[in-house]
């Protein structure tokens, strides 16, 4: 798979960045891909170098590590963003991915693609497990807090775990509150 491809794939460029840095590239033949997104902005040089140089070895790779390890090795989380999910993580009992979309560093969609690079079946084992821990939701009481019914309707759009990176915080804290 191509570079442009794979980043498309991965949620980190756009069809039309895409599109773009291929038409730059066929007028500017001594800049590479990676070169002409970087030069853009749209994601930087070490990011690129990753998924060029590193990717292909690390998904052939049989040890398999954490997913923070990639997105590290990547260039899309610091060690400080990580060490602030695995902290989010023992409080909330969260998957470390849906804290990183949660914070707003990476998308659900590169998630997403991580995931299944690294291993097929986490997605599936993953969306099993969110949507049996999202039907055990308990309904408030009448001394509890009642949401409004725009947080209701919100709170529907959470049963379905591709829609993580839309959730907003104030609800993620009104479903620990509804897990009591």
């Amino acid at each position: 798979m191509r570079i442009g491809e794979l980043l498309l794939k991965a949620g980190l460029i756009t069809r039309g960045q895409l599109q773009v840095a291929l038409m730059e590239k066929s007028i500017y033949t001594n800049l590479r891909f990676g070169e002409i997104v970087a030069l853009h902005g749209w994601l930087p040089q070490e990011t690129i170098d990753f998924f060029v140089e590193e990717w292909p070895k690390l998904i052939q790779d049989k040890e398999k590590r954490p997913i923070g390890f990639y997105l590290k090795k990547a260039g899309l989380l610091t060690e400080e963003q990580i060490k602030q999910i695995l902290k989010e993580q023992w409080q909330v009992n969260y998957r470390f991915g849906a804290l990183a979309v949660l914070n707003g560093w990476v998308k659900q969609e590169t998630v997403n693609f991580f995931l299944q690079s690294i291993n097929p079946n986490a997605l599936k084992e993953r969306t099993r497990i969110e949507k049996a821990t999202l039907s055990d939701i308990k309904r408030p009481t009448p001394q509890s807090r009642k949401p409004s019914k725009q947080s209701l309707a919100s709170l529907k759009k959470v049963a379905d775990p591709e829609d993580l990176a839309e959730i907003d915080l104030d609800l993620i804290l009104i479903l620990m509150r509804l897990n009591g």
